[in-house]
């Protein structure tokens, strides 16, 4: 072989060796395309030292998945403060109720931001009480007065000061007699509450609720439902529909066995009112068994009626030995005296319709006839107007009355005017609260909401009448019993075991 192909195979030797190691290179690392070099060996260097850089290229990537832990510490914080959390929510209880309760509307004649005016509309009787043929029942304005005054220190009824106008009719005055007392009340003195202290006609009620749209708040006097209805809630009462007791007297007077084996009569006015309760009479007797064998009614005017005498010997000669009377306390004692001077002495039964059922008609009775006699056998149906003993609540404003005035009266001897204190002083009580809860409720006092006020007074009691006031029940009492007069004493004595829960 000459020199030329020595050489020649040698370099072709040389090139084959490199490109097997170029080759092995790009094994390797294709992306990276070598030039051949006269160094192979130190290619491989650089294609290894990216090798090690995925430790660098981890640990950001593993950083990242490692910081849960501090990013679970911000939320565990949150968690493991339930305390700073809790006291937000205890918060709004007194921010509950973002909007404040709506007021209901209601008129504002009578009822300032500083005044609630009341009309005091009453029979007169001094004059009576003077010449002995009524009992005594004390000072009635100077009463109010008082309780008023008592109510505006401790910072009034709904924070309004009690503000009082009085207005008198005669005793037995006619529904036209007592219409001018209503319109003084309601148009000339604007009052808010026309307060019927005794003696009050339906008409006249109705004048003050119907007529002139004001509230009107009887301390006695029964009324038919009727009348509550007109009404239309304005009417709140110390006594109870006529209703609810007529209902009873059947039940009352068969338990205590006053109608067995009798021959029964009904002696009534004749006036719309006493026509109703005869209506409910006849009906509740008939569900008991029995029957009216007459019935008279006659012509009255207010407190007064005529033609007694004849009404008498109708009952008389229909052989009648039971009365149910619904005559007013005066005629009702003409009646008895003159039955008893024609020698016809029946038992008679009476109710607290016309306000019978009272110590003081007890004794203006009694005056009738000088033969206590003649009152034996009576009885009256009742829902405990005539207090028989002293209650707290009457104890209580008969020492404050008597601790401003000066004036002591014996709850014996001065038995009305001691109890005319404890019903005045019960009446201002009820403004106080009903004017309280209106205030303490809406903010404000009008109409509607004093109407509400009252109608939560669901606790009533006053000596012997218990009850209660509702949104559906304006007649407070809800306990009817008997008492049988004691001629002796003049008085009316509750019968045992005689006491009868009505429904409310």
């Amino acid at each position: 072989m000459s020199h030329t192909k020595w050489r020649t195979a040698i370099f072709a030797l040389i090139a084959l060796f490199a490109l097997f190691a170029t080759s092995c290179s790009s094994s390797e690392d294709a992306d990276e395309p070598r030039a051949t070099e006269p160094a192979p060996t130190s290619a491989p260097e650089p294609a290894d030292e990216p090798e090690p850089e995925p430790e660098p290229a981890d640990e950001p990537a593993d950083e990242p998945a490692d910081e849960p832990e501090p990013a679970d510490e911000p939320a565990d914080e949150p968690a493991d403060e339930p305390e700073p959390a809790d006291e937000p929510a205890d918060e709004p209880e007194p921010t509950a109720a973002p909007t404040p309760i709506p007021v209901p509307e209601g008129s504002t004649v009578g009822i300032t931001d500083d005044t609630i005016k009341i009309g005091i509309l009453r029979s007169d009787s001094k004059a009576l009480e003077e010449a002995g043929i009524l009992p005594d029942t004390g000072d009635i304005p100077r009463n109010y007065v008082v309780f008023a005054e008592q109510v505006n220190a401790r910072g009034g009824a709904g924070g309004r000061n009690i503000e009082i106008v009085f207005h008198a009719y005669p005793p037995g005055a006619s529904p036209t007699d007592q219409q001018a007392a209503c319109i003084a009340a309601t148009e000339d003195d604007q009052v808010a509450i026309v307060h019927f202290v005794g003696g009050v006609t339906a008409e006249t009620v109705l004048c003050a609720t119907e007529g002139h749209d004001r509230i009107a708040y009887m301390l006695s006097g029964i009324l038919p439902q009727e009348i509550y209805d007109r009404s239309n809630g304005l009417l709140f009462s110390h006594a109870m529909t006529t209703e609810r007791l007529v209902g009873t007297w059947p039940t009352m007077a068969d338990s205590l066995d006053l109608l067995e084996g009798r021959t029964l009569g009904l002696m009534r006015g004749d006036i719309g009112e006493h026509e109703l309760a005869a209506g409910v009479l006849e009906a509740a007797l008939a569900e008991a068994g029995y029957e009216l064998a007459d019935e008279v009614a006659l012509p009255c005017q207010g407190t007064s009626c005529s033609q007694v005498d004849i009404g008498l010997e109708r009952m008389q000669a229909a052989g009648v030995d039971t009365v149910f009377s619904l005559v007013p306390p005066s005629p009702f004692g003409i009646a008895v005296y003159l039955g008893a001077q024609a020698g016809y002495e029946p038992q008679w039964l009476v109710s607290d319709i016309e306000n019978m059922v009272f110590a003081s008609v007890a004794q203006a009775v009694y005056n009738r006839s000088a033969d206590p006699s003649v009152f034996h056998g009576m009885y009256g149906l009742t829902y405990g107007l005539d207090r028989l003993s002293p209650d707290e609540h009457s104890i209580e404003c008969n020492a404050v009355f008597t601790e401003v005035t000066g004036i002591e009266y014996d709850i014996v001897e001065d038995e009305d005017a001691w109890s005319a204190v404890g019903s005045t002083c019960l009446f201002i009580k009820n403004v106080e609260a009903a004017a309280n809860w209106s205030q303490d409720t809406y903010g404000t006092v009008n109409q509607t909401t004093l109407i509400q006020g009252f109608e939560t007074l669901t606790d009533y009691k006053l000596g012997d009448i218990t009850g209660s006031w509702s949104a559906t029940k304006h007649d407070a009492p809800d306990v009817v019993t008997l008492k049988e007069l004691n001629a002796e004493c003049a008085c009316w004595v509750e019968v045992d075991d005689a006491r009868m829960l009505l429904d409310q």
